[in-house]
């Protein structure tokens, strides 16, 4: 089981990526944030993401935001330039401010403009494309009249998030769209979507077999160590508790490097909690996203893992 990572806007950074796959690894492919092209220009902060001196020894493949196909001819064209040999489409962003202006999910219903965009990849055979996509955008079945044109282009596999844009994370993914859509798609197909733990992966893998891997997003914003769990083997918690601490503090590390000043590094580090180690002791978590100062928050994440090991020595935990 092939395992993907997910990109998150403003938590998926090239320094997030670098270090995940130094420490933990485990993952086939990171797939950056969307590349924007914003007033015909593309945005200063993806350029820099998607630059080959910050992505040095992490396999990434950038994906794309096209609105319509001149949009995909020009990133695609920024991707050859700094080297890449894949590229994935983004067709699956559930937030407003993109899918209102028929892009991410909010392109699905518009067929024609979908496949002026596919049509689209035959100019760059230099690229291997994907498809990142949901089941619709507000109908859970706009995916099916997209089948022939999706099954009719060369594309490495398809990712499918099996909700509707407008749903955002909310409630639950709907299997029996995805079933039909795994029985129906002729590309390489990878679920995404509510994989927390070791068990939800194994639970998809043995529900549809044929896949072609998972993609992980939110489960491994919340336990990064999960691509080391995989192979069966008991877990050491107290070699995973390291790590992690590990991982947290070259972070931490890289962002006050880059912050300017300590507020913007406060607010930059606290944003981290809204994902990460949900399962750790709650008063611990509180008093780092209370924290005003940089010293206060590193007193409080200490106290944090200290807690943790503490409570991991007294129960099974299960990672």
């Amino acid at each position: 089981m092939k395992l993907y990572f997910a990109p998150l806007q403003g938590y998926t950074t090239a320094t997030y990526r670098r270090l995940h796959h130094a420490i933990w690894g485990g993952i086939e492919s990171y797939y950056t944030p969307f590349v924007r092209i914003e007033k015909n220009e593309f945005r200063r902060k993806d350029l820099n993401d998607i630059a080959p001196e910050n992505n040095t020894d992490t396999p990434v493949v950038p994906q794309m935001l096209p609105g319509n196909a001149d949009e995909l001819r020009q990133t695609a064209e920024l991707f050859l330039i700094n080297g890449y040999t894949q590229a994935d489409i983004n067709m699956g962003c559930p937030f407003p401010p993109i899918a209102l202006h028929r892009r991410g999910s909010g392109i699905l219903p518009y067929i024609d403009i979908v496949s002026e965009i596919l049509t689209a990849t035959a100019e760059f055979p230099e690229l291997k494309f994907s498809v990142k996509m949901r089941l619709g955008w507000q109908s859970s079945t706009d995916w099916t009249h997209l089948i022939d044109i999706l099954n009719s282009t060369p594309l490495q596999h398809i990712t499918m998030h099996p909700r509707i844009g407008k749903a955002q994370y909310k409630g639950c993914v709907d299997l029996e769209q995805f079933t039909a859509f795994y029985e129906q798609c002729q590309h390489a197909t990878i679920y995404n979507g509510d994989l927390n733990t070791i068990q939800d992966i194994n639970n998809i893998h043995k529900q549809f077999p044929r896949l072609a891997g998972v993609m992980l997003g939110r489960g491994l914003l919340a336990r990064p160590y999960l691509t080391t769990l995989l192979d069966g083997d008991t877990a050491n918690i107290f070699a995973i508790i390291n790590e992690t601490k590990i991982f947290h503090d070259k972070l931490y590390n890289e962002l006050a490097a880059t912050s300017q000043g300590d507020s913007q590094l406060l607010n930059r580090a606290q944003a981290l909690w809204e994902y990460f180690l949900p399962q750790t002791p709650r008063k611990e978590r509180k008093a780092i996203v209370k924290a005003t100062s940089p010293a206060q928050y590193l007193k409080s994440v200490d106290r944090l893992f200290t807690a943790w090991e503490s409570e991991s020595s007294n129960s099974n935990v299960i990672f």
